[in-house]
């Protein structure tokens, strides 16, 4: 005799302590729930993990657009001003913790179902660096390509 049970996704155990968004001096708070809309997560990703992923996000953006910060610290030091610069701002953060949090997922199930799976997510990082990285030309008032002639 035999039967099956069926079961939601496997989740690993959540700490229950990660933060609603990470706060930052000068830099916009980044939401989790709201990363988590933005980037479509399903069930999965726990809090634990996202919040990691967007922290390492947000010092990799941070630190890359260091010097230009530096300029508009002064001429805006109460934090960066709501509106465009903040969306992209948030757009680099979540798309860098994206790309991030695929790339470990691709590994956890090594079955042949998983590995397919995966495959049909195999181009998802590169297209989420890419726009964290058009999102910081855009933010640094840069073009989105460089072009040279060979």
């Amino acid at each position: 005799m035999s039967f099956a049970i069926a079961c939601a996704d496997p989740q690993a155990l959540d700490s229950g302590t990660a933060p609603e968004a990470i706060d930052q001096l000068w830099w916009p708070a980044v939401s989790l729930q709201r990363a988590r809309q933005v980037m479509r997560l399903n069930g999965t990703v726990t809090n634990d993990r996202l919040l990691e992923a967007l922290q390492n996000a947000a010092y990799s953006v941070n630190d890359e657009l260091q010097a230009w910060s530096e300029a508009q610290r002064q001429a805006h030091p109460d934090g960066l001003p709501k509106g465009r610069l903040t969306n992209l701002y948030l757009r680099a953060v979540h798309f860098y913790a994206k790309a991030e949090l695929v790339e470990r997922y691709r590994d956890f199930d090594a079955t042949g179902a998983g590995d397919r799976r995966a495959d049909d997510h195999e181009g998802i990082p590169d297209e989420a660096r890419r726009n964290m990285r058009w999102a910081i030309s855009d933010i640094l008032g840069k073009p989105r390509a460089t072009v040279e002639a060979l």
